[in-house]
């Protein structure tokens, strides 16, 4: 008679312990807390819209190549959106904690279909560029459909925060692939 238990699968794919899953989510999660509370604490004066796409994304987009979990960035970007409610780290937008969630389930949707389709880094950089870009989307609707003014709207006009914020999430994704590239092939030259 076997009294082990048997391995838990999440998918067909990817089989995973308990014990794995636990720490992958822990870890998720403060990945996830990690870009909140960089981007609070890092409080510089650039003067240029989504600048902290490159620490967020690269943080995001990491925690999403290094996660079997087909809902990696979203775990993350839910323990992101918690520490958002956070009194002291100082955020005063009512919406960010959706937009992460979106932002989240947009890594994780076109991560699916780049991963799916053997395509090389630079697509998983662009991921980062686009999905830091639903910040400026969600901001625009509510920018002109609520009472709810965005400063950067009024001071930059509305091309420019797209830009930028696609350039810097492009930035941190294409930091976050580099570092996996770097890390796959300095795991192989020890082997």
């Amino acid at each position: 008679m076997n009294t082990e238990s048997h391995q838990r699968i999440i998918s067909k794919a990817f089989p995973i312990s308990r014990k794995q899953l636990v720490i992958e989510l822990l870890i998720l999660s403060l990945l996830g807390a990690l870009a909140v509370v960089l981007r609070a604490k890092l409080r510089i004066p650039l003067n240029m819209p989504g600048h902290h796409g490159l620490e967020v994304m690269a943080i995001l987009i990491g925690g999403r190549m290094f996660s079997k979990l087909p809902v990696a960035s979203s775990i993350s970007t839910i323990a992101a959106a918690l520490c958002i409610y956070i009194p002291f780290l100082g955020f005063k937008d009512p919406f960010l904690p959706v937009i992460y969630l979106l932002m989240g389930i947009s890594i994780d949707s076109l991560y699916y279909f780049v991963k799916k389709s053997n395509a090389n880094f630079l697509f998983f950089a662009i991921i980062g560029g686009l999905a830091y870009t639903v910040i400026p989307s969600i901001r625009l609707i509510l920018h002109t459909t609520s009472a709810f003014e965005y400063m950067m709207f009024l001071k930059k006009g509305f091309i420019l925060p797209f830009i930028s914020h696609f350039a810097f999430g492009f930035a941190g994704g294409l930091a976050a692939t580099s570092l996996s590239a770097i890390s796959k092939k300095h795991s192989k030259n020890k082997q």
